[in-house]
């Protein structure tokens, strides 16, 4: 059977949300008129459970996309598909100290560089916290890399550090890890990236306190992961106003958005004239504040509202130009988003952003 054959088969078997709930409520509600409950209940929800692992674990299969990654976006067989385009397969290993970090796969957009890892610590260590890190008291120096090997100068970025993902066994030895790198300004297309050199020290964790850092196993796990950078998103430029403050128009300059991103880059005319100050109010602060995230609303052409996380601040590069990232809620075709709409608010005021034309960032 071809691979579209396959795709095909599993995007016909894949069950929504809603028809998922709705096989659960009539499994659970035979069994109150006339089995017994607590045991049936039990093998119902396990039986559920079990179909619904096998659909995802064969959309792991037809789509090369790791199931940790598949798990951690929630995303059903369809959804995995657009993921796919933009992950790359990896194999990095590098030991010390007795442990071992094995970097196995990449996932990008336009914004958003992820790494799935594994970390595995010497026989009898248990590595059971949900917020390791690696040192950073040396400061960030996670850089891209062109294809020459050489680092790639960047206006602004930041990671979180990795996150631990869930492996079915939080005392063992093993960790799980995504680590994600964001970028402020986007990977430009004249960058032609060839990978990027990773910087891990020691394994760290908080303690009881915050500000207490423990060292859980000394080493350096530093190295260069290869790969090749593909867009899985499109952008349009509206250059549209959507509001005013203080007497000045906002212009809505970009808008990118891919299965995973939300960004947008407004701009406050005229550029280079600084904002009012108050003695209460910082002059920045008003400009800051002028567009959150409950002020902004992504719908596809159905009519479906799609909600935004914010994570992280993309910041302003100057008084006039700001930028906000966000990421998807739920993992979302760009043909659902095409033809949809971008609701802004701004003090009272209401834009709609007719989201038509998307196309490659160039």
């Amino acid at each position: 059977m071809e691979p579209r054959d396959l795709n095909r088969m599993f995007d016909a078997l894949a069950p929504t949300a809603d028809q998922e709930q709705a096989v659960l409520d009539r499994l659970l509600q035979t069994e109150r008129k006339g089995r017994p409950m607590k045991k049936l209940k039990k093998l119902t929800v396990v039986g559920v459970a079990a179909a619904l692992m096998v659909i995802s674990c064969a959309a792991a299969v037809v789509t090369g996309l790791d199931q940790r990654l598949i798990d951690y976006f929630g995303a059903r067989p369809e959804q995995a598909e657009l993921l796919a385009f933009g992950a790359v397969p990896v194999d990095v290993t590098v030991k010390d100290n007795g442990a071992t970090l094995h970097v196995t796969q990449v996932l990008m957009d336009r914004y958003y560089i992820m790494f799935l890892a594994d970390f595995t610590a010497p026989e009898g260590t248990v590595l059971d916290g949900d917020r390791y890190f690696f040192d950073t008291s040396e400061g960030f120096k996670d850089k891209l890399l062109d294809r020459s090997g050489e680092p790639i100068e960047i206006e602004g970025g930041w990671s979180f550090g990795p996150e631990v993902l869930d492996d079915g066994d939080p005392m063992d030895n093993h960790l799980s890890l995504l680590f994600r790198l964001t970028l402020d300004e986007g990977v430009q297309p004249d960058w032609e990236i060839g990978g990027i050199s990773m910087y891990n020290g020691d394994l760290m964790r908080h303690g009881e306190n915050p500000w207490d850092i423990i060292t859980v196993w000394s080493g350096d796990w530093s190295c260069e992961v290869p790969f090749t950078w593909q867009d899985i998103g499109r952008s349009i430029q509206p250059n549209q106003v959507i509001g005013q403050l203080d007497g000045r128009d906002i212009t809505l300059t970009d808008i990118y958005l891919s299965p995973l991103t939300l960004r947008i880059r407004y701009q406050r005319y005229p550029l280079g004239v600084y904002p009012p100050h108050t003695r209460t109010q910082p002059i920045d602060y008003r400009w800051n504040h002028v567009l959150e995230s409950d002020n902004i609303t992504l719908t596809t052409r159905e009519g479906r509202t799609v909600d935004l996380i914010v994570e992280g601040y993309a910041g302003t590069s100057n008084f006039w130009d700001h930028r906000d990232i966000y990421h998807l809620a739920e993992i979302t075709a760009l043909e659902d988003l095409e033809g949809g709409t971008l609701n802004i608010r701004i003090e009272g005021g209401s834009v709609d952003i007719p989201l038509d034309g998307l196309a490659p960032v160039e």
